[in-house]
């Protein structure tokens, strides 16, 4: 073999190697995470001021592609955010709900639209900024309903390497419709049902936009009266689907996912102790994932504590 092909050869299998590698560490997911509402979801804060935290982990290893086949892509994701949300609920009334409001401060390792795959880049900081501007919640005989519209502002870390980045760097919106419907006269046993969607801009620093999503999530649980009242035990089984609306679209696309939805389904349990004197609730769920298409299939874990005052 001379020198001439012999240096064709070596550029065609870099080539090959580069295409190979590209679409193995590019993903791109919209930015509401999906088992953030379970059982209760479609109940408003207390009246007066309410702050939660929730720990949400996501260990995933593999890689489904748009057929439902495990890509042969190596790589040990483990998104960890931790969520400071502060939600205000006021006497004010507006077509006969009551008002609301929040906002929430996520702690995160990693942007949650997880854009890098098995790179080894682990950044901590604060992530994306959500506002909450309008939550509306109506009490009804048989069930509680809520709506809410708010936003996230790309307030988080940016790198132009994007070792040091936390945000997903772009503005989103989203609308939420919710409800929480009791099943017998004692409401302790209950069905909940929501349902986010997502509308994404242009990415600030590339020439890509995220697809807008939906995420439906829904769950059946039971309350346990202890204590004369001052213990509820709540258990349930819980579960979501998400649903990629649009493609992402631009010239930074990644081609693992170019012109492809991604999709995915998660079942689990969820428990939670609540004490209605102390205005104090603790929530904990665990959600494989399953089905999933064009993107990350892992598990969702979620504990949360939540006070009123």
């Amino acid at each position: 073999m001379n020198h001439k092909v012999l240096m064709s050869c070596t550029m065609l299998l870099l080539i090959v190697t580069c295409l190979a590698i590209g679409p193995a560490i590019g993903q791109e997911r919209g930015q509401y995470i999906p088992g953030t509402g379970g059982l209760n979801s479609g109940m408003q804060t207390p009246e007066g001021l309410t702050y939660a935290n929730m720990f949400i982990w996501y260990p995933a290893s593999t890689f489904k592609d748009r057929d439902g086949d495990t890509a042969p892509i190596d790589f040990d994701l483990d998104l960890l955010v931790d969520l400071n949300l502060l939600a205000y609920t006021t006497k004010a009334k507006f077509l006969g709900a009551t008002y609301g409001m929040a906002v929430a401060v996520p702690i995160v390792n990693t942007p949650v639209s997880l854009p890098r795959l098995g790179v080894g880049i682990n950044p901590t900081g604060i992530g994306d900024l959500y506002v909450e501007p309008i939550n509306l919640g109506w009490k009804l005989k048989k069930a509680d309903v809520k709506v809410a519209y708010g936003f996230v502002a790309p307030t988080g870390k940016f790198d132009e390497t994007g070792s040091d980045t936390t945000t997903t760097d772009y503005w989103g919106h989203q609308l939420t419709f919710a409800t929480t419907a009791y099943l017998d006269k004692t409401k302790l046993t209950q069905f909940s049902f929501s349902t986010n969607w997502e509308f994404h801009q242009k990415k600030r620093h590339e020439d890509l936009k995220v697809g807008n999503n939906m995420t439906l999530e829904a769950g059946v649980g039971k309350i346990f009266v202890k204590n004369q009242g001052k213990q509820l035990i709540q258990f349930g089984v819980v579960g979501y689907s998400e649903f990629q609306l649009t493609n992402d679209s631009g010239t930074a696309v990644p081609l693992l996912t170019a012109n492809n939805k991604d999709r995915v389904f998660a079942i689990g349990p969820e428990f939670g102790v609540i004490l209605p004197t102390k205005k104090f609730n603790f929530l904990a769920r665990v959600l494989p994932e399953f089905g999933a298409r064009n993107r990350t299939q892992g598990v969702t874990v979620v504990f949360a504590i939540g006070k009123s005052f």
